[in-house]
């Protein structure tokens, strides 16, 4: 298994500002081998319309409709988790390129 399957988990709570960028460091890493859950809790902002603007297959959104908190919606997320490995990602964070690889 030479490229094990890395699940990220992103919650996110109306962080449009932020989410973006965050969303783009993972879509840059080079180690291509991912899949990013993103579990929107419930925004009321632009979230939701810059997650469905990403067309990636290795994006995989979950739209909740009522806020529910962070260590809800991240257990929602665990939940779907198809990776060998996981990692957490805030939606006001972002990595750096080498991260996922290192």
């Amino acid at each position: 298994m030479d490229n094990p399957l890395i699940s990220i988990v992103m919650v996110n709570y109306n962080h449009d500002d932020f989410l973006n960028e965050a969303i783009l460091s993972v879509v840059n890493q080079t180690y291509k081998n991912w899949e990013l859950i993103i579990v929107d809790d419930g925004s009321t902002d632009e979230s939701c319309d810059i997650i469905k603007s990403y067309q990636d297959h290795r994006i995989k959104p979950i739209y909740l409709k009522k806020n529910g908190h962070i260590s809800a919606a991240t257990n929602i997320g665990l939940q779907e988790v198809r990776g060998e490995y996981v990692a957490r990602l805030d939606s006001d964070d972002v990595w750096k390129e080498h991260k996922l690889e290192q």
